[in-house]
């Protein structure tokens, strides 16, 4: 006997096939991970080619399975006597899971039950492999340099509401919405987002308040700035208690025209303060037994923000406010301040060393009228708002309605706490920004500034360039290439077992096998296997048990003339291989080719 080396050739072609093949997935989608997809087309043909390669790697496998099927079957055969029954499964095995059932294929062709078992098994690598490409989203940044909404506080468009002469007697109705909805809402009015997510840094000057407790204040500068005939006080701490005056008498006595809970006043002549007595107590500020005094002054400020959008949603991180300086002006020099430089203010390059700044002066014309007033009860214990000779209910104080009205200062008031009948109806908690007065008041100013740059009169001449750093969500091919790799991995040591069960079937053989049906012709040339299919020549299911259950064996078999040859033969007529089998006999009974 000989052996013919195509099939063994065509087993390690498809084997070395596979790897390559394999190898070409792994290297792909290599290529592919972490890179953008575009399209749906571009991912869905990632996918195909990687099925593709897949389906190639497991047909080489499987296929290369196969011939090693072969050579084992007819090695167990030549070994082993075999039911009827079972030779069918043997031969059916790598095409019908129901051979798997057969007793004596589990029992007499072991190692063809495991090559059969790994070749139904093997297919599952290209389910497994192509779905090791995936997409996930990754946020990207983008720089660009970009448009953004910007200051010029030169520009009073929109800002006044003029007097008879010109001068400046109020604040126009533009600007007071966005300051209500900046303390109502108790944060900065959101710009519409130039990207959904993005952000930038900004600089600019702009006016914010800085409050201080009285006592600071007499220390640094409580000399009188106005005219004493005019403004009948000689310091500031003589005009903070003219004006405000302790919540209660010395004596402990109350005066109905002078307590409060709060009250605020904004005297023209003191240079842009505004001056605050509360009759609540904060610890985190002041513990002493004079409750809470404050000045806010306004300030030229120098504002370094990062501003930033996530999903639409704007949002501001202070990286640094410096106050720069003081306003030291009057309210009467405010109220005429469009006459001077045009109304160009010290904020802007444009100002011309200009030292006051109208918008300035209605940042602070429309801060004192917003706390100006006085908080206290009656004599029958109502809360109550007193601004000017106008008493109403404390709900209508625009600060009542603010998120200021929620600091301790305020709330913890004795009279205040007798009004709301001990309880906490009207506190909506974390509304003092900063936990103090004088932070929530600083915070409330910075937001209004910040609010500003919604201002629609600004839109088109108060823009500057900035560069912008832009996040979106983008779609990139993530590969998971140890679930790549270790499934091919596998089945490549997998099969190159079975290639070694083949070659050592084929080197027991001493000759390639086949399951053709050629080979089923010409090895069951037996006068006994003639009788046996006498009136079932049809082979068709089920088949007869008398039939199904008898063994066979295949090997040298005696014929009529006293030759021999190989075939199948009943067990017990048949002798195993033990010389070479004569080239005309070997051609009839085994080639299959």
């Amino acid at each position: 006997m000989t052996i013919s080396w195509q099939d063994p050739a065509l087993a390690i072609a498809l084997f070395v096939g596979s790897i390559l093949a394999a190898v070409g997935h792994h290297i792909y989608y290599a290529s592919l991970e972490n890179t953008p997809v575009y399209s749906e087309t571009q991912q869905v043909w990632a996918i195909r080619i990687g099925t593709g390669l897949a389906l190639l790697a497991r047909c080489g496998l499987v296929a290369t399975i196969g011939i090693v099927a072969a050579q084992q079957t007819w090695a167990t055969l030549g070994q082993k006597a075999v039911s009827i029954g079972g030779i069918d499964s043997m031969f059916e095995v790598m095409g019908n899971p129901w051979a798997f059932l057969n007793k004596d294929l589990l029992l007499r062709a072991r190692r063809l039950y495991v090559v059969a078992g790994i070749s139904w098994i093997l297919p599952l690598v290209a389910v497994v492999t192509p779905a090791t490409l995936s997409v996930s989203p990754l946020v990207t940044q983008d720089h660009t340099v970009a448009k953004v909404p910007y200051y010029n506080f030169s520009n009073t468009d929109g800002w006044p509401i003029f007097g008879g002469r010109g001068y400046y007697s109020g604040v126009g109705p533009e600007v007071a919405r966005l300051f209500t909805t900046t303390y109502t809402s108790n944060s900065f009015v959101p710009q519409p987002p130039l990207f959904p997510n993005a952000s930038y840094d900004l600089s600019f000057w702009g006016p914010s308040y800085k409050c201080s407790n009285l006592s600071e204040i007499i220390q640094t500068k409580n000399a009188a700035t106005w005219d004493s005939t005019s403004f009948n006080y000689t310091s500031v701490e003589a005009a903070f208690y003219g004006e405000i005056g302790p919540p209660t008498s010395p004596t402990g006595v109350l005066d109905a025209t002078k307590t409060y809970i709060f009250k605020t006043a904004a005297p023209e002549l003191m240079n842009n303060m505004i001056l605050i007595g509360t009759a609540g107590f904060n610890p985190l500020w002041d513990n002493s037994d004079y409750n809470v005094r404050l000045i806010c002054q306004l300030y030229n400020t120098s504002y370094n923000v990062n501003i930033r959008y996530d999903n639409g949603i704007q949002s501001i991180k202070e990286n640094s406010v410096e106050y720069l300086e003081a306003q030291e002006w009057d309210g009467d020099s405010g109220m005429n301040s469009g006459f001077l430089n045009n109304g160009s203010c010290a904020p802007d390059p444009e100002a011309n060393n200009a030292t006051i700044c109208p918008t300035y002066y209605m940042t602070h014309y429309i801060f004192g009228d917003f706390l100006a007033g006085r908080i206290l009860t009656n004599a029958i214990g109502e809360l109550l708002y007193q601004k000017g000779d106008t008493m109403l209910g404390a709900g209508s104080a625009p600060v009542f309605q603010s998120g200021l009205m929620d600091c301790p200062e305020i709330w913890n008031a004795t009279d205040f706490h007798e009004a709301t009948q001990l309880t906490s109806t009207f506190q909506t908690f974390n509304r003092c920004r900063g936990g103090t007065l004088a932070a929530a008041i600083e915070d409330l100013s910075r937001n209004f500034t910040y609010s500003l740059m919604t201002y629609r009169n600004w839109q088109n001449v108060a823009t500057t360039m900035a560069p912008v750093t832009v996040s979106s969500s983008r779609n990139f091919y993530s590969y998971n290439q140890q679930t790549l790799l270790a499934s091919y991995l596998a089945s490549i040591i997998v099969t190159l077992g079975c290639i070694i069960i083949g070659y050592m079937a084929l080197r027991s053989n001493g000759y390639t096998g086949s399951t053709a049906f050629s080979s089923v012709l010409l090895t069951t040339r037996n006068p006994d296997l003639d009788r046996l299919a006498e009136n079932n020549t049809l082979g068709q299911k089920p088949l007869l048990e008398s039939i199904r259950d008898t063994k066979l064996r295949f090997g040298m078999i005696r014929t009529r003339e006293c030759e021999t040859q190989p075939g199948f033969g009943l067990d017990g007529t048949v002798t195993p291989f033990e010389k070479p089998v004569p080239t005309q006999v070997r051609k009839r009974g085994t080639e299959s080719r």
